[in-house]
């Protein structure tokens, strides 16, 4: 009969394995991550000569002339770096869990079936006869061991958008400051 031996399956468990691969796969997540912002932020916002690329908006503003106080549109202009007026990906891990059940399950079986039978035939004669004797035994005996072994791994990750990190904070301020007054075409003619 097969037995299982419940302590020495659970100790051979790779409990590393199921416990640190999740976890490293959440800091390869998070570094894949972190790669894809800073590809975000030379590709969307930077031109192949490392220059902060912009968005140009021309509007017409209404503007009230001093002197006689009329209502005029005037051409503006502002030029704002594109950066600071997308939202840039900051994807992290939240949190984790992992939850992993391994079950073993003993089932043994013994089926024992005596089939006794007897035949029995005599012969008998006269004489010089003959005695003639038949007899059968049968014995039947079944046996089945079964070991059932599952296991479950359910990994839940909460991923959320991040607070911007502080440099890049600094550097769309910067880019914020260096946006441009509105610049007005003034007629004087």
């Amino acid at each position: 009969m097969v037995e299982a031996n419940i302590p020495a399956e659970l100790a051979a468990l790779p409990i590393e394995s199921l416990i640190g691969k999740p976890l490293e796969a959440a800091v390869r997540a998070q570094a894949y991550a972190a790669m894809t912002t800073a590809r975000f932020v030379e590709e969307v916002g930077l031109d192949d000569d490392g220059n902060v690329k912009s968005v140009t908006f021309r509007f017409k503003r209404k503007v009230v002339d001093p002197e006689t106080g009329d209502v005029n549109d005037v051409d503006t202009t502002i030029e704002a770096p594109l950066l600071t007026i997308l939202p840039v990906p900051f994807i992290r891990i939240k949190d984790m869990t992992v939850h992993f059940n391994f079950t073993i399950k003993t089932t043994a079986y013994d089926k024992t079936q005596h089939d006794f039978s007897t035949k029995l035939s005599a012969k008998a004669g006269w004489g010089w006869g003959s005695v003639k004797l038949t007899a059968s035994y049968g014995f039947k005996k079944e046996t089945r061991s079964q070991v059932d072994r599952s296991s479950e791994l359910d990994i839940t990750v909460n991923a959320v958008q991040d607070e911007m990190p502080e440099g890049l904070r600094t550097l769309l301020s910067v880019l914020k400051e260096s946006i441009a007054p509105p610049s007005s075409a003034s007629s004087s003619s």
